[in-house]
């Protein structure tokens, strides 16, 4: 199974990163150190966890997520390339043009992962 030698990767490289990022001249405390390290390991066994055992709702959830997080900011670049944002702003006051202008990208993200998920049958890529 690939998943051991990837999960053992991981630890290593998480490690690493913590030991490296802590003994570069940085104002860290021990305290921070240690909670980004446990907070690492919490996603790494919550990654563990979908993989094992993969469910429809985890799996349309990771798509929307991952709709949310790429797609929608390609589409809030493409809002404000095309002069869509400055026109909101102009023409509307402050807190419309902010939810506008911030969730709708979001949204449109978020339902275009939940549209590309429902094509793939919500099954995430290399599952078993």
């Amino acid at each position: 199974m690939w998943w051991a030698p990837l999960s053992v990767f991981c630890v290593a490289f998480v490690v690493g990163a913590g030991i490296a990022f802590y003994t570069y001249p940085m104002n860290l405390l021990v305290v921070n150190f240690y909670e980004a390290i446990a907070l690492a390991f919490v996603f790494l066994g919550f990654a563990y966890y979908f993989r094992i055992r993969p469910n429809i709702k985890v799996n349309r959830a990771i798509y929307v997520l991952i709709g949310i997080t790429p797609i929608g900011l390609l589409v809030m670049v493409a809002f404000a390339f095309s002069g869509l944002t400055e026109f909101i702003i102009d023409n509307l006051p402050l807190w419309p043009s902010f939810i506008i202008n911030v969730t709708a990208p979001y949204i449109i993200g978020a339902l275009m992962g939940d549209w590309i998920g429902k094509r793939r049958g919500y099954r995430l890529p290399s599952s078993p």
